[in-house]
């Protein structure tokens, strides 16, 4: 199934299929002809997929960057070293990036692509369910800073995402979850079909099963390639894809990211806003019932150590989300409909952190 992001000339197409890695060098030869491309990748999976990265080296002539796997490995330094390759393999404007990994390496290997020469093309082929359902598509590239998480970054789209479901096999199961939370998401900002569809599957895709796990990816991929059409670089709609992520970013930063995967910090994060929206008056109460139905029995993963509660509400503030000092959070309105609000109360914000937090 291909899915299409409308971006006038820098449009492109996202392939959703299982078993269909070894379609890629095809694709590539005759996509981009005789351009010369780099692999950037972890360890982890080139450990894993050495057989399939060896058959890339060999189809397409691709050398290889091999990144340590991680969120604290997010940083300039390993940004630079992935540069300082793409110099040494000799790559020039017209050669191509691609990012064989989970967010991490599509954000690292995107951004990369973004400076170096001042923009060439890069392929996202995304191996974790966060990647495919999310960071894959969108073109938000960046590194992590101490202060805050993705400070530092580009909006770069790429030129295609080739998405095998066929990855996940070999997907660890906490890795999986993390996944989960990125897809379950579009249950609160997709419309009501959405929240049903997630309603009634949540179990199955928690399961892994393999058709309602393919279908959720296909939805989920529908629902943000024709956000980022309308709002490419978060002006308005598109900051509904943060849903949960301003107590998600803020619980990673507290935590040094570390201990606590991006996806295990957005199902927290999807708790509290959650909490929030009824306490603040966004959700009406008459839908009280309906999310929280649809939250019981997500697998909220245990947090490396109790949190101290001022300390995560500071750590709001370096999110990409503030403006002019306020907090803005996207906050349920009703099943399958969030907003972008301001203006909440800081006891608001604060109590909710405690119930969902258990502090």
């Amino acid at each position: 199934m291909n899915i299409n992001i409308d971006l006038g000339n820098r449009s492109y197409p996202i392939y959703i299929g299982a078993d269909t890695s070894g379609n890629f060098p095809a694709f590539y030869k005759d996509q981009y002809k005789n351009r010369k491309c780099a692999i950037v990748t972890n360890n982890t999976i080139a450990s894993i997929y050495s057989s399939y990265i060896n058959t890339l080296k060999t189809e397409l002539g691709c050398p290889v960057h091999t990144m340590p796997d991680g969120e604290k490995y997010k940083t300039i330094n390993t940004w630079s070293a992935i540069l300082d390759d793409l110099l040494a393999f000799r790559l020039d404007r017209k050669s191509v990036v691609v990012a064989l990994g989970g967010g991490v390496v599509g954000d690292m290997a995107g951004f990369a692509a973004a400076c170096f020469m001042r923009g060439i093309d890069y392929i996202q082929i995304p191996t974790t369910l966060l990647a495919m359902v999310d960071s894959s598509v969108g073109g938000k590239t960046a590194v992590d800073h101490p202060l805050g998480k993705n400070l530092i970054g580009a909006f770069h789209q790429p030129t295609a995402v080739w998405i095998d479901t066929d990855f996940l096999k070999t997907l660890p199961r906490r890795q999986y979850v993390a996944g989960y939370a990125e897809a379950f998401k579009y249950a609160f900002i997709g419309g009501g079909e959405m929240f049903a569809y997630m309603m009634n599957n949540k179990d199955a895709l928690l399961r892994a099963e393999p058709e309602p796990l393919l279908e959720s990816i296909r939805r989920g991929v529908r629902i943000k390639a024709d956000i980022v059409s309308r709002d490419e670089k978060e002006a308005g709609v598109r900051a509904l894809l943060n849903f949960g992520h301003t107590f998600a970013h803020a619980l990673e930063s507290y935590y040094g990211f570390e201990g606590l995967l991006h996806g295990e910090a957005v199902l927290w994060g999807m708790l509290c806003a959650v909490e929030l929206a009824k306490v603040s008056g966004a959700l009406p109460p008459q839908h009280w019932d309906a999310l929280d139905r649809v939250m019981d029995g997500l697998p909220l993963p245990p947090l490396p150590s109790p949190p101290e509660v001022s300390a995560v509400y500071a750590a709001m503030f370096a999110d990409k989300k503030t403006e002019l000092g306020e907090l803005r959070f996207i906050l349920p309105i009703l099943p399958g409909m969030s907003e972008v609000r301001g203006g909440v109360r800081e006891r608001d914000i604060l109590g909710t952190l405690e119930k969902v937090l258990h502090v």
